[in-house]
């Protein structure tokens, strides 16, 4: 039985992580369009012209980057080395690498490059643009005030701003919940509880968002009402109707991809909010597997589960933290084409 719940577990985690990053590159070239009707599930490359038009089929924005560079960290040291997180953020920046980056992210970077300050030149934005450090986060601990609490510096790093913080805490929360227990309604319950707590006028879009969720409202007519843009008050409470209103993980990824707007955020979060609830073997397995790097995130998800589960890493004779490969934490894929494609990939600012 103890076999069976931790297998359960792992399964959780992986799915959590690598449905994340599913998610991300699905939405990448639905980025800043029209909300459009449900298509096919599949990976598509953005038309000419567009910010993501360097990246291939299958890559991930942005928001996989950060995810990637911040889960190395965490399976590298605990406490969260804030130090390296900002050195790699501002690395990637002085290559180019970034993806279509959160214009705070960028702004931060400015300011960490002329102030030297690097835990200090957060920007005041309420955008999502660190969100996607709760996926790895909520893995990574066992403890929920030490996550939320290290989570919060983490993104201050770049969104001082504490709208933004209490997103990306509330779906720590969520995500952990999940990959802990599979129970959806404990996780909505954790997350209207940190958003209640942290920032009521969050609290009450996804009240919101639930209402409409419950009430059936076309997904064309919720996606109007709530918003797809970046901002945490739209893009964390369209994420939470779509969540609550479609049940199968094909469903809801191509619900979320149809919105639009800040499309890859979105459903970078219905797709780790899918992995956290049933699993990766849920997932579609063609998508999966063809996802950039599939196989160094999910060697990511199996030792940040070690590292929120000591007592299974010493049952089983493997380190709590662990080595990770030397490759750069820039986004740049295993294949010749896909390393090519990431080096034109340039540092635009949503």
């Amino acid at each position: 039985m103890i076999s069976d719940s931790r297998s359960q577990a792992r399964e959780r985690y992986k799915g959590c992580l690598l449905g994340a990053v599913l998610g991300d590159a699905l939405g990448m070239p639905y980025e800043t369009l029209p909300s459009r009707p449900p298509q096919p599930l599949s990976f598509k490359k953005a038309y000419r012209g567009h910010p993501n038009e360097m990246l291939l089929p299958g890559q991930y924005t942005d928001d996989g980057q950060l995810i990637l560079i911040s889960a190395r960290i965490l399976s590298e040291s605990s406490p969260f080395d804030a130090c390296a997180y900002a050195k790699e953020l501002l690395r990637t920046y002085n290559l180019r690498k970034f993806r279509y980056a959160d214009g705070a992210v960028v702004s931060a970077c400015k300011k960490m490059e002329s102030s030297k300050n690097l835990l200090g030149s957060g920007i005041n934005s309420g955008a999502s643009g660190c969100i996607s450090l709760a996926v790895p986060f909520s893995l990574a601990y066992a403890d929920k005030k030490e996550m939320a609490r290290e989570l919060s510096s983490a993104c201050s790093i770049t969104h001082a701003n504490t709208t933004a913080q209490a997103g990306a805490v509330g779906l720590s929360l969520f995500l952990k919940t999940l990959a802990d227990t599979g129970d959806a309604a404990a996780a909505f319950r954790i997350l209207d509880t940190a958003a209640e707590n942290m920032c009521p006028e969050l609290y009450l879009k996804l009240s919101h968002a639930y209402s409409l969720a419950a009430h059936k409202t076309p997904l064309q007519h919720a996606a109007a009402e709530l918003g797809a843009s970046s901002y945490i008050y739209q893009t964390l409470p369209l994420a939470a109707y779509l969540c609550r209103s479609f049940e199968r993980p094909d469903t809801l990824l191509s619900a979320a991809v149809s919105c639009g707007g800040n499309a890859g955020t979105i459903a970078m979060i219905c797709g780790a909010f899918a992995g956290a609830r049933f699993g990766l073997s849920a997932l579609p397995p063609d998508l999966v597997r063809s996802v950039e790097r599939a196989g160094i995130f999910g060697e990511l998800a199996e030792k940040l589960y070690l590292r929120s589960h000591p007592e299974v890493a010493a049952d089983e004779g493997k380190p709590a933290d662990g080595d990770t490969d030397e490759t750069e934490a820039d986004g740049t894929s295993d294949t010749p084409s896909d390393e090519s494609a990431d080096e034109e990939s340039s540092s635009e600012e949503k």
